[in-house]
């Protein structure tokens, strides 16, 4: 089967153009993946509050000088906490989703379709990631 990719944004612009649309004062939950790169695009005056899956609102980047290897994000990426920071659990993390009080979701899509189909699932003896998470 041939290669049918069509030439696109990288990661990085995508990320970028996300960021562009959160609003000052967004509390914003970011999925596994792509999702991890918007928090860098947010200007700091903006004033941005992230949240992550495993139960950690108010992180940020983090120095590579300065990390914590136990202080990780949804996806596994060190982060660092910003004053006021506060941790809890995953059930916690999606009630907050459910429950109105995060403004944007960025979510990962694990396949997407050239016309935008969204697949976000596996079969599980293939590897790979599986309905759960945002999906729920």
């Amino acid at each position: 089967m041939a290669d049918r990719a069509k030439p696109g944004l990288t990661r990085e612009l995508i990320a970028l153009r996300v960021a562009r649309e959160l609003a000052p004062g967004n509390v914003v939950n970011l999925g596994i993946g792509l999702p991890t790169l918007v928090g860098a695009h947010a200007p700091p005056e903006t004033n941005i509050l992230l949240q992550a899956e495993n139960g950690i609102l108010g992180y940020g980047g983090f120095t590579e000088e300065d990390f914590d290897p136990d202080l990780i994000n949804a996806g596994g990426q060190p982060v660092d906490l910003n004053p006021g920071a506060c941790f809890f659990d995953s059930s916690v993390s999606f009630d907050m989703i459910r429950g109105g009080h995060i403004d944007v979701a960025v979510l990962g899509g694990l396949q997407v379709s050239e016309q935008g189909d969204l697949a976000n699932w596996s079969v599980p003896e293939r590897g790979g990631g599986s309905i759960g998470g945002a999906m729920d």
